[in-house]
């Protein structure tokens, strides 16, 4: 055998044990007993390209084959949902009761977030990432973000959490986002940039996967429609639309400060504490809990740098006048 038949058999097999370790975390991911633990573990083995690969390619497997996870897999067996992909919902409202979520709501947010695990890309705490694209699109995907390539057909993206900001050129092919029940797409032939950002629906909604967005137009312009059947609404530069409340409530944006995060900023304008806090937790590693309606309530101006986290909680607190609990170096409890 010669030298080089040797080394293409070891890649090979590399490749081949890959795939299988990628099969059995989609069987234990999905096996109703899931915990804190095996989230951790998959984010570690997920770490080498080759791994992350063979487990994304796993996922549209699954996906592709039908299987209705949540039909599957009885929520009331998952023990924890693992931190990483449902601490959002979790936290979210939530002071020192924390540890009161039931076990059966923590799997249903687990499986709901199941497109999150298999993305095609995603970003982690604190992380941007740009992505190119064929044609010269260029897509910059904010902290704790994930976003699948279409599989219908080129140019088809999905959004299912955090935040992303798509530059197409005028002679590229249109780009369609799906974020939730809402979809925004580019025109032919003019060229265009323009943000989406999705958050947790309020409620129960949220716990079992559901979305709001709010679409902003920078440049050129793009056509919303804020769920199946509604009729379309096309954005201007410098225009904005939150789906919470359909497609007719349009705004006018700050084109400067819309997805600041691309700059290293954060820039908040009497934003309420609540949504100043969920924006530094994908910055901060821990979390950041508010531990009262009257804080949540609270509103924040100001400019901040992303690489500097623990400094905006500081100043933040202090011009509120807020106390703060920490349990551990992460958890940070505010009143």
């Amino acid at each position: 055998m010669m030298a080089g038949d040797h080394d293409r058999e070891l890649v090979s097999g590399d490749a081949a044990a890959a795939e299988r370790e990628a099969r059995a975390w989609i069987v234990r991911l999905t096996s109703g007993t899931a915990t804190h633990a095996d989230a951790e573990a998959l984010t570690a083995w997920r770490t080498r390209p080759e791994h992350d690969a063979a487990f994304i390619a796993a996922s549209k497997l699954w996906r592709q084959a039908g299987i209705a996870l949540p039909k599957q897999v009885a929520p009331a067996l998952v023990r924890e949902a693992p931190r990483d992909i449902a601490r959002r919902r979790i936290l979210r409202g939530a002071g020192l009761g924390i540890a009161s979520a039931s076990i059966a709501a923590s799997g249903a947010a687990f499986l709901a977030n199941w497109p999150e695990l298999s993305a095609d890309f995603r970003t982690g705490t604190g992380e941007v990432r740009t992505i190119d694209l064929p044609g010269g699109v260029r897509i910059e995907l904010d902290a704790e973000t994930a976003l699948d390539s279409g599989t219908a057909e080129p140019g088809t993206l999905v959004l299912h959490a955090g935040a992303v900001a798509v530059t197409v050129p005028a002679n590229a092919r249109p780009i369609s986002l799906t974020v939730g029940p809402a979809h925004v797409a580019t025109r032919p032939g003019m060229a265009t940039e323009f943000v989406v950002r999705c958050r947790p629906a309020e409620g129960l909604t949220g716990w079992t996967g559901g979305t709001d967005a709010e679409l902003s137009c920078l440049s050129g312009s793009v056509e919303v429609v804020a769920e199946p059947g509604a009729p379309p609404t096309v954005l201007a530069a410098g225009q904005g639309v939150g789906t919470k409340r359909g497609a007719r409530d349009i705004h006018s944006i700050d084109t400067a400060t819309t997805a600041a995060w691309r700059r290293g900023l954060l820039v908040f304008r009497d934003t309420p504490l609540s949504q100043v806090v969920n924006d530094l937790n994908r910055y901060r590693p821990g979390r950041i809990v508010l531990g009262s309606s009257a804080a949540s309530a609270r509103r924040v101006t100001g400019i901040f740098h992303l690489s500097r986290p623990e400094e905006a909680l500081t100043n933040i607190r202090t011009a509120l006048a807020l106390s703060e609990f920490r349990l551990g170096d992460r958890l940070v409890i505010l009143r």
